[in-house]
């Protein structure tokens, strides 16, 4: 079973309904390598003959947040994106054609977080690292 699959049955198992929309959304997320916007996709929603409106997408997202199966995440502080909940990571950006690449950091990043609670008493609830370049393709750079 794929995870895809595998997350529809979780949803199901907990008394979900799992509408064509709410399904549509999945796998338009699970099957994307980048975060896409909701306009993204309610677009490509549409493509497939998919009848969803706007307020119908926020709604769904809302939800898919809510029960940990989305995260909303800002790149270059700008429109909210989702992506499905996965290992903690980041993203660079490209700034020429706005490709958005996720990476994983390999610095303990628990450790930073610790540091700061130990030399400020602030506990740390979140983080936000932004990187902004130029890909190798808009770059013209050989790797």
């Amino acid at each position: 079973m794929n995870k895809f699959d595998q997350k529809i049955a979780e949803l199901r198992d907990l008394g979900f309904r799992i509408t064509k929309t709410r399904k549509g959304i999945l796998k338009i997320l699970f099957s994307s390598k980048n975060p896409l916007s909701a306009m993204n996709i309610r677009d490509i929603l549409e493509k497939q003959k998919i009848d969803a409106n706007k307020t119908t997408v926020y709604r769904e997202l809302d939800f898919l947040i809510k029960n940990e199966v989305v995260e909303n995440v800002k790149i270059d502080n700008k429109m909210s994106m989702y992506e499905i909940c996965s290992n903690h990571h980041h993203h660079v950006k490209c700034v020429k054609c706005n490709k958005i690449f996720e990476i994983e950091l390999n610095e303990d990043i628990n450790k930073h977080e610790k540091k700061i609670f130990e030399d400020t008493g602030v506990k740390v609830l979140n983080h936000i690292f932004e990187f902004f370049g130029m890909c190798k393709t808009c770059n013209n750079v050989k790797i």
